[in-house]
């Protein structure tokens, strides 16, 4: 972090003499902040607790970024930005540590559209944006835990063009490249997306689809990593024996919004195919079946230690299927009141699908324009399957239900 923000400082003191060149520098960010309490948090598998504490981007990614552009003539511009994600309660810079995780990229910029390299989303952030899996509208590890790519998965090793508008339509493309040695398709990604926004009306559709890489379990002589970061969960776990360049991941997403005044609609369905799926079978090679939760009781029921499946993103989840229908009412110049209701069918191999329900209630009221305070009630409950939880390493184990009430400040600049 403190390498972070001495880049800034720097970039900072000479944004006044780019400018005066055809050049402008820009520093901007946001931090979000919330004190959170939530019930059932899974301690050693078959318990559970509560805990309150502090969280950091709930409702928007706290970050810090820089970006910029030159004019090199004719109508082409030289592009950039880099943008830095943190925890604002330790912090930590989070997206695995990574000092420009959350944006990396340079490219050119003129009537053609938009070139860019380097670590970046894909349209699905895009069109998740036009829906409740964006803005305010309270993204969720109910949409398979990111392997919709509706809330800001990203791309390593890309290249990524975006279009023109054209009379409110645009279109974009990514290709990440695996750069696996003796594997040219390991590890490789492609998307792309449509949206078409007139007045009160937004529409969008994206697709993206991913390729496991020689680090996931391909061979031992293909090194390299997979340009989906996601990658792990995409491939269905880190124990897939398959080879690099195997498709592991499809998915689409189809959404809309639609402005009525004070009032705002939004929709969107997603589709999430894992290709590499499994039967779950135990050390005796026999079928296992999810079929009921362990019940403390009785002590019988799956055993809720093994998440390696009947779980988003295990060995045996073949496809998820993801409704997200919300609504938000501006009751004041300043307060908004917003609701969601998020369901995904997921399907696994030799079992019977599993659900997960989430709704949503909250207000969001802006003390400036750049401060807003906000408050959130959330629920997620499964049945025959695991329950994702709300909040990465917080899952509720054995418990089907959980609970979380939330309070926090986001400040931008």
């Amino acid at each position: 972090m403190k390498k972070s923000l001495l880049a800034l400082a720097v970039l900072g003191a000479f944004a006044g003499a780019a400018h005066a060149q055809s050049s402008s520098i820009t520093i901007y960010g946001a931090i979000d902040a919330s004190l959170t309490y939530t019930n059932k948090i899974a301690t050693d598998g078959k318990k559970t607790g509560s805990l309150t504490a502090v969280e950091s981007g709930l409702v928007k990614g706290s970050r810090l970024g820089v970006k910029g552009s030159e004019d090199l003539g004719g109508g082409l511009k030289a592009v950039f930005t880099l943008e830095n994600g943190f925890s604002i309660d330790n912090g930590e810079e989070s997206h695995e540590k990574l000092m420009w995780g959350r944006q990396a990229n340079v490219g050119l910029s003129g009537n053609f559209g938009t070139v860019l390299f380097g670590r970046q989303n894909d349209p699905l952030n895009d069109i998740g944006g036009i829906a409740s899996a964006g803005g305010f509208g309270v993204p969720g590890r109910v949409h398979s835990k990111g392997l919709d790519r509706t809330d800001g998965q990203r791309v390593n090793n890309s290249i990524r063009y975006n279009s023109p508008n054209f009379n409110g339509f645009s279109f974009s493309g990514i290709y990440g490249f695996g750069e696996q040695t003796g594997k040219a398709g390991g590890g490789r990604s492609f998307g792309l997306g449509g949206q078409y926004v007139n007045g009160p009306l937004s529409l969008g559709l994206g697709y993206f689809q991913s390729k496991m890489g020689g680090a996931k379990g391909g061979p031992a002589d293909v090194k390299g990593v997979p340009s989906d970061v996601n990658g792990k969960a995409a491939c269905n776990g880190a124990d897939t024996k398959d080879a690099a360049g195997d498709t592991c991941l499809k998915t689409w997403t189809l959404a809309a919004a639609y402005q009525f005044g004070s009032a705002k609609v939004y929709g969107a369905f997603s589709h999430v195919k894992l290709p590499l799926a499994k039967v779950h079978v135990d050390e005796n090679n026999k079928r296992k079946s999810f079929a009921n939760m362990y019940s403390p009781k009785t002590g019988l029921g799956y055993d809720p230690t093994d998440t390696s499946a009947f779980s988003i993103g295990g060995t045996n989840h073949q496809s998820s299927q993801t409704f997200d229908i919300g609504g938000s009412y501006q009751l004041m110049p300043s307060l908004t009141l917003m609701s969601s209701v998020q369901h995904t069918r997921a399907k696994f191999i030799g079992a019977h699908s599993g659900r997960l329900l989430q709704l949503n209630l909250g207000a969001k009221y802006d003390l400036s324009k750049r401060t807003s305070a906000y408050a959130l009630v959330r629920n997620l409950r499964s049945s025959d399957m695991y329950n994702v939880g709300l909040s990465k390493d917080q899952e509720p184990g054995i418990d089907r239900s959980q609970t979380a009430i939330s309070t926090g400040l986001i400040h931008t600049f």
